[in-house]
């Protein structure tokens, strides 16, 4: 591997050059330990990527050395290959033990020394390399977790909100719904009223002109006739109803009358009662009429929208 810092440690400076002549100078950065005990200092001081380790030096053997660097964490991905002169499976056994990844015997071949080398590197950069994408892995799962953390909360956050929302608009419905409710009743209550009025007035009218022939008073007469008539058709008006109906479903009138554009006034607000799920005896007592007249109505709602004999228009407008 071109480029890579290799430290040979061997009391033998033949042995040293020619592990370098073997390899090639021009291939790799040599560094050169005469003894063990030197190894410790200079690696503090110094980036090796490899260390051919010679077994037997005056001073501290390739085993201490191995030992020594053992326990320390900045160096167990270090490859070391030991080189020894002794064919003794005892010494191959602790130089495996103790933290070598190759072993190679005295006299060194060429072809063997930088075959070896050579793995030895790409074996510990490809590890680097895996130990590398596994740290950037976690750091990408954590940062996942994080964030999948964060959406969590903010989706319980929209969640919560929406709810509020879904409980707001379903208390502002409740509202909009016995508002419509009271209008109808206080609405028809006043139509009847009026009603009552009108039909007091036309007997009065009938007995005034049955007994008196003064011009002055049929004209008041029929100036306050007209008066109870515009107060009547003002009061028939379903504008205010619509408005609140249309805070519950904004465009049900509109859907009703794309089917049918026929549909008249009555029509509509006898479906807005169903929609707001009153039966027949409920819509009879807020408009005053028997529950025959509201069978008859829905009869000729049925025919304006076309249903089929075995669709319920309850249902339907339930539906749309």
């Amino acid at each position: 591997m071109k480029g890579a810092s290799i430290l040979i440690v061997d009391d033998r400076e033949f042995d040293r050059i020619l592990y370098k002549e073997y390899l090639g100078e021009e291939e790799y950065i040599f560094n050169e330990l005469d003894d063990g005990d030197q190894v410790a200092d200079f690696l503090n001081n110094n980036k090796v990527d490899i260390m051919l380790l010679d077994w037997q030096m005056p001073q501290m053997g390739g085993m201490d050395v191995l030992k020594v660097l053992k326990n320390d964490p900045r160096y167990e991905e270090m490859p070391i290959i030991v080189i020894t002169g002794l064919e003794d499976e005892k010494v191959l056994e602790e130089a495996f033990t103790f933290g070598s990844v190759d072993f190679l015997n005295k006299p060194v071949r060429k072809i063997e020394l930088f075959s070896r080398v050579n793995s030895a590197l790409k074996l510990h950069r490809a590890k680097h390399q895996l130990k590398k994408q596994k740290d950037e892995l976690q750091e990408l799962n954590s940062i996942i977790k994080q964030q999948k953390t964060e959406l969590e909360k903010s989706l319980e956050l929209k969640s919560e909100l929406i709810d509020l929302r879904e409980q707001q608009h379903a208390k502002e419905i409740d509202t909009t719904h016995r508002r419509l409710l009271s209008f109808e009743l206080d609405s028809n209550k006043i139509s009847k009223q009026i009603s009552d009025i009108k039909k007091m007035y036309d007997d009065a009218y009938k007995t005034v002109k049955l007994h008196l022939d003064d011009p002055e008073v049929f004209q008041k007469m029929k100036k306050l006739d007209r008066s109870i008539s515009a107060i009547q058709n003002e009061q028939d008006s379903h504008d205010e109803f619509k408005r609140l109906f249309e805070n519950i479903d904004p465009n049900f009138f509109k859907r009703l009358t794309k089917i049918n554009p026929k549909l008249t006034a009555l029509d509509l607000k006898h479906c807005a009662y169903i929609k707001l799920n009153l039966d027949n005896y409920e819509i009879s007592q807020l408009l005053n009429v028997e529950i025959k007249s509201i069978q008859m109505t829905r009869y000729r709602i049925r025919k304006k929208l076309k249903l089929q004999e075995n669709q319920s228009l309850r249902e339907f407008i339930m539906l749309l």
